[in-house]
């Protein structure tokens, strides 16, 4: 019997990490994050990750900080 291994925790958090990475660099797409809280929240094309944070910051430069382990879901759309 064949039994598969998860991945430890922070493996899959630095590979959500660097998929969230690649995403959040091209202002094309929209993105909208679910928390862990079941909060969603759609990111402003103005967005980073700076340490263990998605910084998103409106036209009128109000930034917002998320902490990448508060994120449950993402989800790409192209616009």
């Amino acid at each position: 019997m064949h039994t598969t291994r998860k991945p430890p925790i922070a493996a899959s958090r630095n590979k959500f990490k660097k998929v969230l990475s690649q995403y959040v660099k091209h202002q094309g797409l929209d993105l909208e994050v679910t928390l862990k809280s079941g909060e969603r929240i759609t990111l402003s094309k103005m967005r980073k990750i700076e340490g263990e944070n998605v910084v998103s910051t409106t036209p009128r430069g109000v930034q917002s900080h998320l902490a990448i382990r508060d994120i449950q879901h993402l989800e790409v759309f192209v616009n």
